[in-house]
């Protein structure tokens, strides 16, 4: 009986460190004019782009907030991976970082110049910043101890 005991409290304590193994952040591809805008030709060269460089990471979810410019910024890794993109709501990004910190695997985000610096520094409590005409930034979180541990690569070739 004490022997079930420890191997159930071991189990639960392990449960309770389970954490991602990557969140990838990146802002959406280059953007065309106008209200909920779609690509242009670059983004979608980028977003092609970004989606062979995530290759190796093996991500198991994608989120995506419900513009067309982040859809279609993950559409081709979606497409690669055989998954859909779940939608999270830019308004709640603390509850979306709690949320995200609780799963497994790889997960990549699409999110803006505004919303992922956010995300970043709750997740890993270090600022980062955006410009407008920055679209090649992609933040790469691991965890260790539950800290997260930033590493920042570029999508231009």
């Amino acid at each position: 009986m004490r022997t079930v005991l420890i191997l159930l409290l071991g189990l639960l304590s392990f449960s309770s460190f389970a954490m991602p193994e990557n969140i990838i952040l990146v802002r959406h591809a280059e953007k065309q004019k106008g209200v909920d805008p779609s690509l242009t030709q670059q983004g979608i060269k980028r977003a092609h782009y970004i989606a062979q460089m995530m290759l190796p990471y093996e991500p198991t979810k994608l989120y995506s907030t419900d513009y067309n410019r982040t859809k279609a910024t993950l559409a081709p890794l979606a497409d690669l991976i055989d998954t859909h993109i779940s939608m999270y709501n830019p308004g709640k990004l603390e509850e979306f970082a709690d949320m995200l910190k609780k799963q497994t695997g790889t997960i990549v985000v699409a999110g803006h110049s505004n919303t992922t610096p956010t995300l970043v520094a709750l997740l890993t409590g270090r600022a980062v910043s955006i410009a407008e005409d920055e679209f090649d930034k992609v933040f790469v979180i691991t965890f260790e101890d539950e800290t997260g541990k930033l590493k920042i690569r570029s999508s231009n070739r």
